[in-house]
């Protein structure tokens, strides 16, 4: 592939698409200001002809990116050559690229083609590479031409180093026999995923960011009037419309649950394990097994009772901008399938029984209480004293805050086996890390003032999570086992040993 290619014509469509909807979602606010809410015609007339300008610029920059824009392999790199006004190049190495995803956007599906990222180690703010549109048969060629040639350089790496050394048990070893499964969510577990997932509060939070932003501008008295009934309507009335309200939000968030993991396929092949997913847009993306840094165990307050979890991979290298669907082994499974699957997929991971957790003291039982209730506390007596009698309705989420509370002491706990850590701790949901030694980046124990009077501590661990880092902890544990922890943790302490 040493000749330059183009992406699709049909990516510059799409590009602009984009690049017009960013723009339009950037000054979407004073622009209605200008047009609709405005009553002077001559400004009207004028924000009309600078958002022409703006989106006559877009396509021809746009059709001008597409022709200066090319993609070739030569030299053990891939090579990228753009830029409009500025001719850029961009050479990657091989040795680099970490994985190669793609995806399917409408455009591209009704064309046939696929978008392509390419990602290399340390990548921050996005892929290293985007193709917009180029074929399946072109994608998949260039993956494989990548790694292939990729396998191939390591290869001769390795043999330099040991040219010197010959082994001969080397010839005696078996070739490894390669691995491969696959996991397929099927409609019904869909339905379950969809309805029992967390995500009416994203939707809920939402609509009132999105409220508090059209309220500043626009003049939205008018429209309360007509509602003003409302303000002497009782109180089966308002919680009416509060149902409808979170029965609305909930179908919602059925719906963008159900688009996201639609068609749903998890297999490993080899050292890779690949999970594609999306109805509307299609997803494909590649985690090798040497980045895979920590398993992540989630358990809602809808999917615990029945036994489901949604387990995850924290995987180091791509970019912040990743979402964390993108990192879904198991979107629904129930727990005791667990571990049967994980260790097909991953080998080295394997999921302890709660029973054989070591928890948290019956002394944290008041320090899981006093941070879980304090706040819900605090808050439901001030309003109780300053808006009697409605205040008193602040109080009602206090029990609650206490129940999670303990249910946190209970659940709490680590568990070490090898060279695995497990730690479980919860907010609302249930959070199980399952961590290498090998993949923490550090360990913290802290002790408060009234920790060391209780010989209590928390203990936290980070790993490597896109271009940030995950955190694994659990409070108020025993002072020893804290401690017990670190021994074996610790470097100087696994040497002697």
């Amino acid at each position: 592939m040493s000749e330059p290619k183009r992406v699709h014509p049909i990516s510059m469509f799409i590009d602009f698409i984009s690049d017009a909807v960013s723009m339009i979602k950037n000054f979407i606010i004073p622009f209605f200001v200008l047009i609709f809410v405005n009553s002077n015609s001559s400004i009207r007339f004028y924000a009309f002809i600078i958002l022409g300008v703006l989106l006559l610029w877009k396509a021809v920059s746009t059709v001008l990116a597409w022709r200066r824009f090319t993609y070739r392999m030569e030299d053990d790199e891939f090579r990228v050559e753009s830029g409009v006004i500025t001719k850029k190049k961009k050479y990657i190495s091989l040795e680099r690229i970490q994985t190669v995803n793609t995806s399917e956007g409408i455009f591209q599906r009704i064309f046939g083609l696929v978008r392509v990222q390419i990602e290399t180690a340390g990548g921050t703010d996005g892929p290293e590479v985007s193709l917009t549109a180029i074929t399946k048969a072109e994608a998949e060629q260039l993956k494989q031409s990548i790694f292939n040639r990729k396998k191939s350089l390591q290869q001769e790496e390795m043999n330099d180093e040991n040219l010197d050394i010959p082994d001969p048990l080397t010839a005696q070893q078996p070739v490894e026999k390669e691995i491969s499964v696959s996991y397929r969510m099927g409609i019904p577990e869909l339905l379950l995923a969809a309805t029992t997932s967390s995500g009416i509060g994203v939707i809920i939070s939402g609509c009132l960011a999105i409220y508090t932003q059209i309220d500043e501008i626009l003049p939205l008295d008018g429209f309360l009037k007509r509602f003003s009934f409302l303000s002497h309507a009782s109180v089966e009335i308002y919680a009416i419309l509060i149902f409808i309200a979170v029965l609305i939000a909930w179908i919602l968030s059925v719906g963008v649950t159900a688009l996201q993991y639609a068609n749903f396929n998890a297999k490993r092949k080899g050292k890779d394990i690949i999970i594609t997913r999306g109805l509307i847009e299609r997803h494909q993306m590649t985690i090798p097994l040497a980045r895979i840094q920590a398993v992540k165990i989630k358990e809602n307050i809808l999917r615990e009772p029945f036994g489901f979890a949604t387990v995850m991979l924290v995987s180091a290298g791509g970019s912040i901008t990743e979402k964390e669907t993108s990192s879904v082994l198991f979107p629904l499974i129930r727990k005791k399938k667990i571990n049967e699957l994980l260790t097909q997929f991953t080998d080295q991971y394997q999921l302890a029984p709660e029973s054989e957790l070591k928890k948290v003291p019956k002394r944290s039982l008041k320090r899981y209480l006093i941070s879980y209730g304090f706040v819900p506390l605090l808050v439901g007596i001030i309003l109780s004293v300053r808006f009697p009698p409605w205040g008193y309705l602040a109080l009602i989420p206090l029990p609650f805050a206490l129940f999670f509370g303990y249910l946190a002491y209970k659940q709490s706990g680590y568990v070490i086996k090898d060279q695995l850590i497990q730690l479980t701790t919860r907010g609302i949901g249930k959070t199980t890390g399952i961590v290498l030694r090998k993949r923490m980046q550090n360990y913290t124990m802290t002790q408060s003032y009234f920790q060391k009077k209780g010989r209590v501590a928390s203990i936290h661990t980070f790993v490597k999570s896109s271009a940030l880092l995950d955190s694994f902890g659990v409070h108020h544990l025993e002072e020893e086992d804290a401690a017990r922890v670190c021994d074996w943790y610790s470097y100087e302490t696994n040497q002697s040993t």
